[in-house]
């Protein structure tokens, strides 16, 4: 296995040690309004919320985005701590990714330096503790010098921009006072828990024209410039601090930079982060918060990484979608099924974002695709999603008042309940259907990337259809719960019976379903098909929308095992394009296995995963988990985090990097491989009448504990494999298998026999 780092357990960090790893390797820092993406040398951008459609930018990110400098005075020599672009022989380098921070640590000739960032729960600003310790037997006169590279400028007009040190702040300033922006967000500023020896503002006099960050200009001065910028398009920010430090002597410099509409604001700002122990609050909130949902849902099985990954990190990576959709966009879909997910550990959010995600619904049921920024690409699947969050939402919270809670339809004077929403969103599925009765394709479905099918109104996605079928069995299952609504289930009802029955018509080949049928009435993801015959989600979906008795689900899932599996998962798609489709649309211009057109993609494979814990697959259902992992022995140097799950690896078919990730965290994988583990694999989740507690083991696994608090109680469930199942609650056995509903506060003993 390729050597990355290692997990910290104690302090839910991954220390990462290597370097140089195959691709920079990256941790996200944010509250509701700010975000900061940060890799493991400390690169990375940063920006403000301000609107649905605009961002303030700190950091751009790109290259030499923070640096922090060291310049030995007696002996002139200097480097970058974080980044080592003299690739020295660091006698350490550690970066330590942590719930709320990220701290790289490195040292070099008796001297052990450390950043530390993080982002506080409120405001827009980042924050930076930078340590310097003498480990050498020597006194050291040591230049400290912290850089960044903030985007100063608003606009493209470079004569707008201007900036100094300010004696009233005690730090930079960078402003950019332009005409005609609809923002007040014209300054970004840095300022030191110290007064600076020096400073700079600008590149042109800091890193020179012509020279490199690995060899600035300005460090082979004795001080920086003292000269301030205008008309610049790359400042810089950069204060030099002058130490001596004895041996074994350590210091420490909290730096600030932030987002500020004035000078004043600036000042009121930084006085703000850099008051006493104000960093280590900002993380000791973070943490607290994290800790609080952690504690949520606890488990402990053999595996000792899934542990680790559903205790902690999937939790943090499914808080970063609900906040920041996938970051560039926050997807209708995305928030709703990361919603789905986040509801076991925070019922108040996941009614928000359910709210959020609602009032971005037009008023004829279909919501938008996107928004901040919106994105009108008319997609249908959006409504199916709906009714699975607010299954989720409800059978997690019992709280049945959402349903009447009232929320606008985008962009008009209309409004409606949750129910309302849901309700209208089903009706678009079911009355825009084509000339087979199943549901038009419209501009895209979930496959994004199958996006020129179905503009003329005629093409149908198979998919979308039998994801309606699983929306109308939510829905009625909704609608039980709230009692007196016979008439509509009876009849919604009798619409999935004739749209399934359009399906197994239209869309069955016996062995597998195709995924639709374009305008021009070609088949997609048929038998007959030259390429793309086979898509893993329509058979995948088809389990979890019960379009088969249990023979004919299992045998499409033997396709799915025959035809896309590979080994480092299930590819989204066989064989995939070679050849450009129009009538496909940009699925069929991506290179084979590249996104959608035969990656493994991780999305589909975690619907894959719940599908076989569906029909009982435990081991098949272990295996895919393990299959698309990290340490998978097969891909073991991929590239991706240890500690989230990837959007996709590279198909098998990829002609250079086979296997290899390129985007993480943001993904709807993380929502759903929570799921599969504690909801299908463990089979602790939550439902209407109680906790139901239902476990699809692997053969491997013949014990495991789970600690979940379920409507305020505490369940501390233990399960023993013996063959027959029992369900045995405070020492008494229960029929069935859900557990009741307790007084919140109140804890339980469970053990549960399989």
């Amino acid at each position: 296995m390729a050597n990355i780092g290692y997990f910290d357990n104690a302090k839910k960090e991954y220390v990462i040690t290597n370097m140089r790893p195959r691709r920079p390797l990256s941790n996200y820092l944010w509250n509701e309004l700010f975000l900061l993406n940060i890799d493991n040398f400390g690169f990375g951008e940063s920006f403000l919320r301000i609107s649905s459609e605009e961002r303030r930018v700190l950091f751009g990110g790109g290259e030499a985005t923070r640096l922090v400098y060291i310049k030995d005075r007696d002996t002139k020599e200097f480097y970058d701590i974080n980044r080592n672009y003299r690739d020295l022989a660091f006698d350490k380098y550690e970066c330590h990714v942590g719930i709320g921070y990220q701290q790289i640590i490195s040292e070099y000739k008796g001297i052990e330096t450390s950043l530390t960032v993080t982002v506080p729960t409120v405001g827009h600003a980042e924050l930076w503790k930078i340590t310097v310790k003498n480990n050498s037997n020597t006194d050291r006169n040591i230049d400290l010098i912290p850089y960044g590279r903030p985007d100063a400028n608003v606009t493209t007009h470079l004569a707008y921009g201007h900036a100094d040190y300010d004696s009233a702040l005690g730090g930079l300033y960078f402003c950019h006072d332009a005409f005609a922006v609809d923002h007040d967000y014209s300054g970004v500023y840095m300022k030191a828990s110290e007064l600076p020896d020096s400073y700079d503002l600008s590149d042109i006099n800091f890193k020179g024209v012509y020279n490199s960050w690995a060899n600035p200009q300005a460090l082979k001065e004795d001080s920086l410039t003292n000269k301030g910028a205008s008309f610049d398009d790359t400042y810089c920010a950069a204060m030099q601090f002058k130490l001596t430090l004895k041996p074994n002597e350590e210091k420490v410099l909290y730096v600030v930079f932030g987002i500020a509409t004035g000078i004043e604001d600036a000042i009121a700002q930084s006085n703000e982060y850099l008051a006493e122990n104000a960093f280590e609050n900002a993380i000791a909130e973070v943490k607290r918060i994290a800790d609080e949902m952690d504690a949520l849902y606890v488990l402990d099985t053999p595996d000792e990484y899934i542990n680790i990954m559903i205790n902690t990190w999937l939790k943090r990576q499914i808080s970063l979608g609900k906040t920041w959709g996938r970051v560039c966009s926050k997807g209708f879909r995305d928030i709703m099924q990361d919603t789905a997910g986040l509801a076991a550990f925070d019922g108040k959010m996941a009614r928000e974002k359910i709210l959020l995600c609602l009032a971005h619904q037009r008023p004829n049921g279909n919501p938008m695709r996107a928004f901040d920024p919106i994105a009108r690409t008319p997609y249908y699947d959006g409504a199916a999603w709906i009714p699975a969050t607010v299954l989720a939402y409800l059978n997690e919270t019992g709280d049945l008042s959402v349903l009447d809670e009232v929320c606008p339809y985008f962009e008009c004077d209309e409004e409606g309940t949750v129910f309302d929403h849901m309700y209208r969103g089903l009706r678009f599925l079911l009355d825009n259907r084509g000339a087979r009765n199943m549901v038009l394709w419209g501009g895209g479905d979930w496959n994004d990337s199958i996006n020129n099918t179905g503009y003329q109104q005629k093409g149908e996605s198979a998919w979308l259809s039998i994801a309606t079928v699983k929306a109308i069995t939510e829905f009625c299952r909704i609608c039980e719960i709230m009692g007196g609504k016979d008439e509509l289930i009876a009849n919604i009802k009798e619409e999935q019976a004739l749209l399934k029955a359009a399906i197994l018509e239209n869309a069955f080949e016996g062995d597998q379903f195709i995924y639709g049928i374009t305008d021009w009435d070609e088949l997609v993801g048929s038998k007959t098909n030259v390429e793309g015959q086979t898509y893993l989600n329509a058979q995948t979906w088809a389990v979890l929308a019960d379009m088969l008795d249990e023979e004919g689900l299992n045998k499409i899932m033997q396709t799915v095992e025959d035809k896309l599996k590979c080994d480092f998962g299930y590819v989204q798609c066989e064989p995939p394009y070679s050849k450009k489709d129009e009538h496909i649309g940009r699925m069929a211009y991506f290179i084979p296995g590249g996104y959608e057109n035969g990656s493994v993609y991780n999305h589909g494979v975690a619907f894959k995963i719940a599908a076989d814990c569906k029909l009982g697959h435990a081991d098949l259902a272990y295996e895919t988990l393990k299959l698309i992992s990290y340490d998978n022995p097969k891909n073991d140097n991929s590239g991706v985090e240890p500690y989230v799950v990837t959007n996709m690896y590279l198909g098998p078919q990829e002609p250079n990097r086979p296997g290899f990730s390129f985007y993480s965290w943001i993904t709807g994988t993380a929502g759903w491989i929570y799921r599969d583990v504690t909801e299908f694999m463990l089979g602790v989740g939550g439902e209407w009448t109680g906790l139901k507690i239902k476990p699809c083991l692997p053969s491997a696994w013949n014990e495991a504990t789970v600690s979940r608090v379920y409507r305020g109680a505490t369940y501390n469930i233990s399960f023993k494999r013996t063959g027959s199942y029992k369900l045995i609650v405070d020492g008494n056995a229960i029929d069935g298998c859900i557990a009741p509903v307790f007084p919140e506060g109140s804890v339980h003993t469970v053990v549960c026999e399989f």
